[in-house]
């Protein structure tokens, strides 16, 4: 069994009278559970989670595939990201500032080179806040405007799923 880390966005669908979030890792349940598998995330800001993911090695391919879901370079949060390429550093960086997150707040808490810090440091980062969301039934839509809510802590996701 294979062990995966992930950002994925959250998506709409209808619950009894009107819409709910939910993170769009629901859809690969099904999959994930016929591998004897499971998956737990934190919501983070942009609309996104974090997810945790235990599956077959072709699962964890199929899901890395699907549109706009992102699988995070290593598997392990003490993984140290020092071997990641400088576009796979662009990119991890370019993931928490389209959440949200400033520039300024990713150096202060990251420094200047993610190689120097692990996959945990990275992704406890994400996991600092996310906005709550609300529904506007004046325009149908999910709104993430709400005050500045904790997240669930990366450690409690990673001791979920083992």
């Amino acid at each position: 069994m294979s062990v995966g880390w992930f950002i994925a966005p959250f998506a709409r669908r209808l619950a009894s009278t009107r819409p709910e979030r939910y993170c769009v890792m629901d859809d690969f349940t099904t999959i994930i559970l016929a591998d004897d598998g499971d998956w737990h995330e934190t919501e983070v800001l942009g609309n996104r989670a974090v997810v945790k993911v235990r599956a077959s090695a072709a699962t964890l391919t199929l899901i890395a595939a699907a549109p706009g879901i992102k699988r995070l370079p290593k598997d392990a949060l003490g993984e140290p990201l020092s071997d990641l390429t400088n576009t796979q550093k662009t990119a991890l960086q370019g993931e928490l500032l389209d959440m949200g997150y400033s520039l300024s707040e990713l150096r202060a808490a990251l420094g200047n080179d993610l190689g120097s810090k692990t996959l945990g440091d990275v992704v406890r980062f994400a996991a600092r806040r996310r906005l709550k969301p609300r529904y506007d039934s004046a325009t149908d839509t999910i709104i993430l405007d709400g005050p500045v809510q904790p997240c669930r802590s990366i450690d409690d996701v990673d001791l979920s799923v083992i």
